[in-house]
Formats: C-alpha cells, sequence, structure tokens
C-alpha cells in the first residue's frame, strides 16, 4: 500500500478523531520536516506520513495521531481554479477518499488555529491557517496568516532558500501559481488594501519579473493570467513584456503562440484593434510553424492549420494568406487516414487489474497518461458481428425471443425482432446483440483496468487541470476554442467526479467529431428549406460520414463510439445526458466510466507518434 492508499478514509463522510492541543504539545511535530527545504505541502505529506508509520511500529500512539493528521491534512488537494471548492481529496476510489477540509470542522480547526502562528515551516502553516480560515470565515488572523504564509513560500523559493515539490525551483512554476492564486483569493475575500494585500501585489510582480527576465514563457503566462485575472497590476506593461517574450527565438512555438494570445487578450478590453490583430495574425504563424515542425502531414499538422485559418479569420486584409494555408491543409488531410488507422490498432493492455495498475504504478505523469489511454481498444466491428451471430446459432432460445429496453420508469422505449423471426430483422437483432455484449465487456474494461490505474494515477500524481490543458490544445482531436473544456472535463474524470466529467465531456464529443470532419474536408451542416444552416448532430455525422469517419479513426473506434453514445439498443449517452435523463449515480457506471476514458483516449491517440514531444511540455510545465 502506498503512502497515498494509507491516507485513504475508509468512509469520506466519517468525522475525524480530534487530535487535541495536548497531544501536539507533546510531540515535536515538525521534526520529519525540519530539514527539508520544501514548501510544497505534496513534500511534507510524505515526510510526515513516513513518520507516522515509523511511530506506528514503535507503539507510540500520540505520535502517531499527531503526523497522520498532519500527513492527511498536508495531503489535501488544492485546486484553487474551482470556483465552487478551492479543496478537494487527494484521492478517491469507489467510496473511498482522503480527508477533506470539511471533516476537521470544529473542534479541530480550532486547534489549527492555535496552532498555526508557530510553526516553522510556512508552507504547512499555510495549509494549516488556511484550512482553519476555510472552515471558519470569521476567522480573519488565520485569513491573515494564510496569505502572509504563502507569500513566505514564494519568496523563499524566489530567493533560492527553498523549493517546490520536485526540487522545483521557480516561484513561477506550478506550485508557484497556485500558492500565489489561494493567496490572491483569500486577499480578494478579505481587502487587498491590507499590508498583506499590497505585499502579494508586489511579490506576484518581483515573480512575474524574473519570469520575463529568464525567457520562461510558461512561468510568464502562470503570473501574467493571474494578475489578469485579479486584476493585481496595470495590464498595459504585461501586454508590451508578452510581445517582447513572444518574439524571442528561444521560446517555443507552442509557448509563443499562448504568450500571442494573451498579448491579444488584453489590447481587446483595451480596443486596441489594431495591436489585438497584429498578435493573433503572430498566434496564428506559430501555428504554422508547429505544422511544419511536424512535417507539414497528417492529424497534427492539419488541425494546426485548421487553427490558424480559424484564428486569422477575425484579422482583416489576410484572405490570400488563409487561401494558402488552405492549400497545405488540404495537403496534410492526405495522410490522414493512415495515420490514423495505424495508431489505434495493435495496442492494448490485458484487463487485469495488478496488471493495469502496474502499468502506471511509478512511471511519470506523462508515460502514466499515454499507458492509460493505452488501456483498452475498441474491438473490430468483424469480429464482433461474428460472435453475436455464433451465440445466436448455438442458444436457438434468443432466436424467438424480441428485445425489448425499458427506462428507469419501466417504460418500453425500444424494440426489434428475434433473431430468426424473419430474414429483415436479423441484421437489427444482430446489432443489439451485440450492443448488448458491449455492455459486459465495457464493464469489464472499467472495473479491470480504467478504475484501478485511475485510482493509481490520482494517487502517484498531483494533478493540475493546466497538465489536460496542455493536452487538449496539442489534440488535433480538440477544437481550440474548447481546449479549456476538455481539460475541465478530464480534470473531473481523473478527480473521480464522474458527474460533472460526464457532464462537461459528453456534450464536447459531438463538436470535437464535427471538428474532424471538417480538418478532412466534409461538409458538417445542412441546409434547412428557408436557408438557414444547422450543424449535423452526432448521430447525423455518423449516418452521413461514416466512410470519413472510419478513414480518420478506423472502423473499430467509429463502431465503438456508435454503440456507446448513439445507438439505441445501447447505452445513449449522448442522449442521456443531453435531455437530463441520467441521474447521478449513473454516472458513476461504468458506461459512463468508459465514455469520459474514451473521449480521453481520442484526445490522446493522434499525439502518440510524438509523446515524447508531450512528455517534454509535461515535464516543463510540472517544473
Amino acid at each position: 500500500m502506498t503512502e497515498n492508499e494509507s491516507q485513504a478514509s475508509t468512509d469520506g463522510a466519517a468525522q475525524q478523531p480530534i487530535v487535541t492541543s495536548e497531544d501536539f504539545a507533546a510531540v515535536d511535530f515538525e521534526a520529519p520536516i525540519r530539514d527539508s527545504k520544501n514548501v510544497d505541502c505534496r513534500r511534507l505529506a510524505g515526510l510526515l506520513a513516513s513518520a507516522a508509520s515509523e511511530q506506528e511500529e514503535a507503539g507510540n500512539d500520540v505520535d502517531v495521531r499527531v503526523f497522520g493528521l498532519l500527513a492527511k491534512v498536508a495531503f489535501i488537494h488544492l485546486k484553487p481554479e474551482d470556483l465552487s471548492d478551492p479543496y478537494g481529496p487527494h484521492f478517491v476510489c469507489g467510496d473511498q477518499r482522503t480527508v477533506i477540509p470539511n471533516d476537521l470542522k470544529g473542534e479541530q480547526s480550532c486547534v489549527f488555529a492555535d496552532l498555526a502562528p508557530g510553526i516553522e515551516n510556512p508552507g504547512l502553516r499555510a495549509r494549516l491557517s488556511d484550512v482553519a480560515w476555510h472552515n471558519e470565515r470569521k476567522r480573519a488572523d488565520m485569513a491573515t496568516l494564510a496569505i502572509r504564509s504563502y507569500c513566505e513560500s514564494v519568496q523563499l523559493v524566489l530567493d533560492g532558500q527553498a523549493e517546490f515539490y520536485l526540487d522545483q525551483q521557480s516561484a513561477s512554476s506550478r506550485p508557484g501559481r497556485i500558492f500565489l492564486h489561494r493567496a490572491c483569493q483569500i486577499a480578494k475575500v478579505t481587502g487587498w488594501k491590507n499590508p498583506e494585500g499590497k505585499a502579494l501585489k508586489s511579490l506576484i510582480q518581483q515573480v512575474l519579473q524574473e519570469a520575463f527576465d529568464k525567457r520562461d514563457a510558461r512561468g510568464f503566462l502562470n503570473i501574467g493570467k493571474l494578475c489578469l485575472r485579479f486584476r493585481t497590476h496595470a495590464p498595459a506593461p504585461i501586454a508590451a513584456c508578452a510581445e517582447t517574450l513572444a518574439s524571442a527565438k528561444d521560446v517555443n512555438s507552442l509557448d509563443a503562440r499562448e504568450v500571442w494570445k494573451l498579448a491579444a487578450q488584453i489590447h481587446r478590453q483595451f480596443d486596441e484593434q489594431s495591436d489585438m490583430h497584429r498578435c493573433h495574425n503572430n498566434a496564428a504563424e506559430r501555428l504554422v510553424t508547429m505544422a511544419t515542425d511536424d512535417g507539414g502531414e497528417g492529424a497534427a499538422a492539419a488541425s494546426f492549420y485548421s487553427d490558424a485559418i480559424e484564428e486569422l479569420r477575425s484579422v482583416p486584409n489576410t484572405k490570400e494568406r488563409r487561401k494558402e494555408l488552405e492549400k497545405l491543409l488540404r495537403k496534410a488531410q492526405t495522410a490522414i487516414p493512415d495515420e490514423m488507422s495505424e495508431i489505434s490498432k495493435g495496442i492494448d493492455l490485458p484487463p487485469l487489474v495488478e496488471e493495469a495498475r502496474s502499468s502506471v504504478t511509478g512511471a511519470t505523469l506523462a508515460q502514466a497518461l499515454w499507458n492509460f489511454a493505452m488501456l483498452a481498444t475498441s474491438p473490430d466491428p468483424t469480429e464482433l458481428r461474428t460472435m453475436a451471430k455464433e451465440q445466436a446459432e448455438k442458444n436457438p432460445l434468443w432466436g424467438d425471443m424480441p428485445f425489448t429496453e425499458h427506462d428507469c420508469e419501466g417504460k418500453v422505449v425500444t424494440r426489434s425482432p428475434g433473431l430468426l423471426a424473419d430474414g429483415n430483422g436479423w441484421d437489427e437483432a444482430v446489432r443489439r446483440l451485440i450492443a448488448c455484449n458491449e455492455i459486459l465487456r465495457r464493464q469489464r474494461e472499467v472495473q479491470g483496468c480504467i478504475e484501478p490505474a485511475r485510482c493509481v494515477i490520482q494517487s502517484e500524481h498531483s494533478l493540475d487541470r493546466r497538465d489536460f490543458l496542455l493536452i487538449a490544445i496539442m489534440s488535433p482531436f480538440v477544437p481550440s476554442n474548447r481546449a479549456d473544456v476538455f481539460a475541465l472535463g478530464f480534470d473531473r474524470f481523473f478527480a473521480g467526479d464522474f458527474i460533472s466529467a460526464v457532464h462537461v465531456l459528453v456534450p464536447q464529443l459531438e463538436n470535437a467529431v464535427r471538428h474532424v470532419l471538417l480538418i478532412a474536408g466534409e461538409e458538417t451542416s445542412t441546409i434547412r428549406n428557408d436557408m438557414t444552416q444547422e450543424n449535423l448532430s452526432l448521430p447525423a455525422m455518423l449516418k452521413k460520414h461514416w466512410e470519413p469517419l472510419e478513414n480518420a479513426f478506423g472502423p473499430a473506434i467509429v463502431f465503438d463510439m456508435e454503440n456507446v453514445f448513439v445507438f439505441e439498443g445501447g447505452t445513449k449517452i449522448r442522449h442521456q445526458v443531453a435531455h437530463g435523463l441520467i441521474s447521478g449515480a449513473e454516472c458513476f457506471s461504468p458506461d459512463a466510466v468508459y465514455a469520459c476514458w474514451f473521449i480521453f483516449r481520442l484526445c490522446c491517440l493522434p499525439l502518440l507518434p510524438n509523446w515524447s514531444g508531450v512528455s517534454e511540455i509535461l515535464d516543463e510545465n510540472a517544473a
């Protein structure tokens, strides 16, 4: 059992036993972390959990309670981007999860409030004071202490005297952004005019300047977006720095494109049209560079060209340039069928729990996500039909029985003839038998592979929405203006919040499929009698563009997509979500979980030939 798993609560709603002030007074509770330069709670949690295990072997019950509780609190996942709740469990698997602040309300939070001012490590001090304030908003002293402690942590890293998780020594890295983001959230509630608020703004300026001076585009984006979100600094100087940084030759095209878009966003706020258009034009040209760097052919290059054309549509006097890019787009499209069909075949992992876990255990985040996307493959449609017909022949009783499907209220919603009723009903009945078999396969894949592996990834990695945003931005499957939506859905999926994940990801599949067809040069809208145009729905695209979709994804994936999302005799996840027919409990069903994993897999598939590049960017983001 891993240290993270040892912190899991057997009942997420259970009240945590109180560790009193007397317990803390009897133990040197900072001893396990005193020699560490780390201010990141993820690292501190591991040290405290190890100390708790050692004391358990020695039979020191008080030490176990103190170190164990601090480890649980340090393991709480801070996610300030989540406006509804900035704290969540670090680990969720089935009915088990780790501690969240709500489990510590009342007396335990009061103990933390008394304890926090005397804590030496600013990272742990920030966590305890923040939890105390989160649970009791009247404790303004805890809010002040939390802001001050977050700032002290980042300042120490900035000065080279401390470091974040995985020995990260950049104040503008992801952990630094998270610390500053949370401090800004608290300051927004308590007031920016307080001394702590002013000091926070000054620190943000220092960190932003350091990122700019070091040509750290990713760090500049982290802090620059924070400045805009909380309006901590005048936007104009940020735009000027962004343009200078985006123009630097040593900044990679993906980061440069995002920095140009940041500058364009600022110019838009001030209605500076010419500057905004110039920035969008430069962002588009960076996309072209990314396409040519990728060889100029295939799904990735086609997606970059398509996004560049879309970026230029709002820029005046770019018609000729768009025509040039359209020619390059058509050339890139010719390589899509071979590329996608090769990727989607021949990779499979046995659906065994231990093997699924071992495939992601101890791996880097990029390696773990690769293996997770490859846990299963869509079965071959021909083999599915053959198996269904063999079943029918071996079980003659099935041939005489019609298939019926009932909804949750008992109403018959679909009906098909028996396999042997007549020749006309044979294909439909076989198709429904396939759908029944597929429900069992998806259950096996989810329970035997997907869920065990997801739990390990969540346990071993501090996942951040930006990790998934980077994957979504790079994926040809995801429209550029939907990357943030996909990132949110994947973040919720890996966190075990399947209700949110299903309702975010499933509706986006249709638009993503439309995007793939557009890249392939297919028409995805229809003209009504009144000459208005309507986008084709997912069922309509599957019906009208089955062959182009097979060219893009391969027959197995398209057939799987139809089975999961739209087939009348299947689960019809798309219909269930679109019409509000899916319950909260059904979002945790194997079919719903498989649907989310399937969309994640589609996002990753076109990136797999160049996954080393994805790994490099994910590692840079972690730093």
